[in-house]
């Protein structure tokens, strides 16, 4: 594949002439196998990894097949705005004349509306808005001959399936179809067995498996929850990454994670769905630029983002699916690039991700949070780095003379403090230092990785030592004291309290009521018989009135 050459694909001149201007060489694998058949006109349906190049891959030979007639002939489904917009600016660079309508929410319409009567050759859209326009009958699919339906399962998590089907029901029988998906779940291999006609099918990731870049290092790190903020700061003190995508499950926890970086010199800025659309895409421009270093995101963000050289995608816990982890993580390590995806996990999430790890062939390498001394140490030694590096002879005269009146010692370290004042150093966090989360069963014998605690027999059970002492203590050094090594104090055996007279107790003796009263205080009193119940007050002996029958 390394031989293949876009030319050689059957890419036509002017597009060889922008992917030489953008320094597109050789194409990818999954560009290599679409491009000749998509021009041929064929269906697709292509399973591949996000972050693979599949824009190129549908790209090419949607531009190619294109006439000069302005009215919509290709149509482009996308999950979010921000992927759609990322397309939009894709196929610009390739064809900078080309016109195309972005049709995405939380933009106003009349420039979508401009577009369409100007005859949009191409229609880049969110089904929402989509189905919007359709609606409005402001948008003509009658003569489409193209439909590109890309990230295709995040569509169908996002519950854009039902729009999908529609939406494709109004385009006339017939159209080129290219389905993109990474994974291909049952609703999804529906829809293409309905929609796509003899489609080649091209499977760059394996069946049954979840496709993962081999170019990405997965770093988790076991935290509590309340200790995650403040893990993270030392995480990015120590690591300073040149940038980093950090997402969160809340946008209220977005918000919060942001400030606290800020707080701690780390400026970050947050990202949700209830900022404004012209709010994003600045922010989401200053990232891209490099003006700004950290953005906290929640999943809006996830499809949508397309950074070259990110080396670093951040989980603030995991998302509830290994498919969302997956694409979180394709942020990084694209196109062939090294990333790191760092995971702060509490316990339970700790035990989910490894069950993943399994799973999907995630190679995990645990690690612990840096302490500040580690962190101090760690800035210092990028200090002496970039000191060696900016020395000049002009410097080098000042340092003669101030060495000259000041002792070195005090010097550096005055300097020092004044570096270092602005710099924090980190939280001190009471951790457990064990990098590794503890698989739950632990048994010393031979059984699978995975499987539950074997059960002991009853021939086991019988075998082994048993005394009638206390069990699990510990000797003076901590360590583990076995049952055996305890000494067996036998208990004694329960003994039923006894009372005077025998086993039962005395039947009580009922005293002589004729005995003389003594007049001690402290004598009880004689037992006395209750009287019996007084007789009723209208007991006397009047006579009693009888009715009588007249």
């Amino acid at each position: 594949m390394n031989d293949l050459t876009f030319a050689a694909l059957g890419c036509s001149e002017a597009l060889l002439a922008a992917l030489a201007k953008r320094g597109f060489e050789t194409p990818m694998a999954v560009q290599a196998q679409t491009i000749r058949p998509g021009i041929e006109g064929r269906d697709l349906l292509v399973q591949s990894r996000t972050g693979s190049g599949k824009t190129l891959a549908y790209g090419l030979p949607l531009l190619q097949r294109l006439s000069d007639e302005r009215h919509t002939q290709a149509l482009v489904l996308l999950p979010t705005r921000e992927l759609a917009q990322q397309v939009a600016a894709e196929l610009h660079t390739l064809v900078p004349k080309l016109p195309i309508a972005l049709l995405v929410g939380g933009v106003s319409y009349p420039p979508q509306l401009r577009a369409l009567s100007l005859g949009a050759q191409v229609v880049v859209g969110t089904p929402g808005r989509v189905m919007d326009h359709l609606q409005r009958a402001t948008l003509d699919l009658s003569r489409v001959s193209m439909i590109v339906l890309d990230e295709c399962d995040e569509m169908l998590n996002m519950g854009f399936l039902e729009d999908v089907e529609t939406i494709l029901a109004k385009v006339p029988a017939g159209p080129q179809t290219y389905l993109f998906s990474a994974t291909l779940p049952a609703p999804i291999a529906k829809l293409a067995k309905r929609f796509l006609k003899d489609p080649v099918q091209i499977q760059l990731a394996e069946a049954g498996e979840h496709a993962m870049h081999a170019d990405i290092a997965h770093t988790p790190v076991q935290v509590p929850d309340h200790q995650h903020v403040r893990a993270l700061v030392n995480l990015l003190l120590k690591d300073e990454p040149s940038a980093a995508l950090i997402f969160t499950k809340t946008k209220a926890q977005s918000e919060e994670v942001a400030e606290e970086l800020t707080v701690s010199g780390l400026p970050a800025a947050f990202l949700h769905g209830d900022l404004a659309q012209a709010t994003r895409t600045r922010i989401l421009g200053q990232f891209k630029d490099g003006k700004l270093r950290y953005l906290v995101a929640t999943d809006v963000a996830a499809r949508g983002l397309d950074i070259g050289g990110l080396p670093l995608v951040v989980h603030m816990g995991i998302p509830t699916q290994l498919e969302s982890y997956i694409h979180r993580s394709g942020r990084t390590g694209r196109a062939g690039a090294k990333g790191s995806s760092l995971a702060l996990v509490n316990l339970k999430e700790s035990r989910i991700l490894m069950a993943w790890s399994r799973r999907g062939g995630l190679k995990l390498d645990w690690r612990a949070i840096p302490t500040t001394a580690e962190i101090r140490e760690t800035q210092a030694a990028r200090l002496i780095e970039g000191i060696t590096g900016s020395a000049s002879a002009a410097t080098l005269a000042q340092a003669r003379q101030l060495l000259k009146d000041t002792d070195p010692e005090h010097l550096v370290a005055g300097l020092l403090g004044l570096v270092l004042a602005d710099q924090s150093a980190g939280f001190e966090l009471a951790v457990e230092a064990d990098r590794k989360p503890k698989a739950r069963f632990d048994n010393p014998r031979e059984r699978k990785e995975g499987s539950p605690r074997p059960q002991r027999t009853y021939a086991e059970r019988a075998a082994a030592p048993r005394t009638d002492g206390p069990i699990s203590k510990t000797r003076p050094d901590g360590t583990f004291k076995p049952r055996t090594e305890l000494d067996a104090k036998p208990r004694a055996p329960y003994a039923k309290p006894k009372t005077e007279g025998g086993d039962k107790p005395p039947r009580k003796v009922w005293e002589d009521r004729t005995a003389p009263k003594t007049a001690a205080s402290d004598t009880p009193r004689p037992w006395k018989k209750p009287t019996a119940k007084p007789a009723s007050k209208f007991a006397d002996d009047r006579p009693v009135k009888v009715w009588k029958k007249k």
